[in-house]
C-alpha cells in the first residue's frame, strides 16, 4: 500500500481534468468574446452564401431597380449598407448588382456610399458587442499585441496606410476586416478614410465590368485582367502586411530572452 502514489489513487483519477482539445479551446475563446462571438462566426461564414444567393437573383432584382430609379437607388444603398454591415452580403455581389442596375456613373458612387456606410455601422456594432474583451485577449499574448501596435497603434498615417492595404485586394474579406478592426478599436477616422480609398479601385473595376457585360465570365478579356490584377495585388498586400507583422513578432521574441537574462 505504501507504494501507491497520489497520481494512482482513485480520488486523483476522479478529480483530474481531461485535456482540452482544439474544439474546446475554440468554444472557450468564443465564450470569452461574449456577444461578439456570434458576430465573428457570421462574418467568417455567411457572406459567400449571401453572395451566391444574390447573384442567382440578380436577373430579377436588377431590372426592378433600373425601372424604379429613384426609390430603387435608395433601397440599393440603404439595403446593402445594412446587409453588408451585418455580414449577410459581400461587397463584390453588391458591386455587380450596382453596375448591372445603374451603370457605372451611378452604380460606382452608390456602391461606395453603401460600403462606407456599412463599414461605419459594422464598426460600431462590433465595437459595442466586444467591449474591451478582444483588446484584453490580445494584450494577454505579447506577440498578438506587438502585431496590433505595429499595424494600428503607430499614429494616424500608419493606421491609414495599413487599413488601406487591407481594403485594397479584391479578395479581402470585408466583413472579417470590419470585425477585426472594430473589436480591436482601430482609430475610427483612419478606418473610414482608408475604407473609402482602399475600396475605390476594386469597386470601380467590378462595377465597370458589370455595367459593360451581359454576364460575368472569363470569356471577356477585361474580366480576365481584373482577376489577374486583383490576384497580384492581393499577394503583394499579404506580403507587405506579413513582413510588418513578422518584424513585430521578431522584436518581441528577441526581447523576451533579454528580459529573462536581466532577471
Amino acid at each position: 500500500m505504501d507504494d501507491v502514489t497520489a497520481a494512482d489513487s482513485p480520488t486523483a483519477t476522479v478529480n483530474a481534468s481531461p485535456p482540452v482539445g482544439a474544439g474546446g479551446k475554440f468554444k472557450a475563446f468564443l465564450k470569452r468574446l461574449g456577444p461578439a462571438g456570434p458576430l465573428a462566426l457570421l462574418a467568417a461564414t455567411f457572406p459567400p452564401i449571401g453572395g451566391f444567393v444574390l447573384i442567382g437573383l440578380v436577373y430579377r432584382i436588377a431590372p426592378w431597380l433600373r425601372e424604379h430609379r429613384g426609390p430603387g437607388l435608395m433601397i440599393y444603398v440603404g439595403g446593402f449598407a445594412v446587409l453588408a454591415a451585418l455580414s449577410i452580403l459581400p461587397t463584390y455581389a453588391c458591386s455587380i448588382l450596382g453596375g448591372w442596375a445603374f451603370g457605372f456613373a451611378i452604380g460606382f458612387p452608390a456602391s461606395m456610399i453603401a460600403f462606407c456606410s456599412a463599414s461605419l455601422l459594422s464598426y460600431l456594432i462590433n465595437a459595442l458587442a466586444a467591449g474591451d474583451r478582444v483588446v484584453e485577449i490580445v494584450r494577454e499574448h505579447p506577440k498578438w499585441e506587438a502585431v496590433r501596435v505595429a499595424l494600428l497603434g503607430c499614429g494616424f498615417w500608419k493606421a491609414f496606410w495599413i487599413i488601406t492595404l487591407l481594403r485594397l485586394p479584391p479578395y479581402s474579406p470585408f466583413a472579417a476586416a470590419n470585425f477585426i478592426l472594430g473589436t480591436t478599436r482601430a482609430p475610427l477616422v483612419p478606418f473610414l478614410l482608408a475604407t473609402l480609398v482602399g475600396m475605390a479601385p476594386r469597386t470601380a473595376a467590378v462595377v465597370w465590368a458589370a455595367a459593360h457585360a451581359s454576364k460575368l465570365d472569363f470569356k471577356d478579356s477585361t474580366q480576365i485582367w481584373i482577376f489577374v490584377g486583383g490576384l497580384l495585388v492581393t499577394l503583394v498586400v499579404i506580403g507587405v502586411i506579413g513582413e510588418i507583422a513578422n518584424k513585430a513578432v521578431k522584436r518581441v521574441t528577441t526581447a523576451q530572452p533579454q528580459q529573462s537574462q536581466a532577471r
